[in-house]
């Protein structure tokens, strides 16, 4: 979000996004990688984690946002939470799709 020139930024979104990849192309490479189960997935983390919302001034380093584990596992339980419910039809066999690569959310 930019007002006046600042732009508002929720620090922990791209350490939710950052251990998401990590853990869906190492942990749980079995996972739906459709669009909507990607975005289940940082929706519930996000949720689950408080919000740290900073102003941002040009280059920000990574001192913002809740702490790595408590995003880990945030990431953990919602990637779980998304596998046991998926808000789409099983798609066969397996009744998983291939994780896509390079998926990008909405901010």
């Amino acid at each position: 979000m930019n007002i006046n020139g600042c732009s508002v930024t929720n620090a922990n979104y791209n350490r939710v996004v950052s251990v998401m990849e990590k853990l869906l192309a190492e942990k749980y490479h079995h996972a739906c990688g459709c669009s909507r189960c990607i975005s289940d997935i940082a929706a519930i983390a996000l949720n689950y984690l408080p919000p740290h919302y900073f102003v941002e001034h040009g280059c920000c380093g990574d001192d913002h946002g809740s702490p790595w584990l408590m995003i880990e596992t945030a990431v953990t339980e919602a990637i779980d939470r998304v596998l046991e419910q998926p808000h789409h039809p099983p798609t066969g066999p397996g009744q998983n799709v291939a994780v896509q690569e390079n998926t990008s959310l909405p901010r």
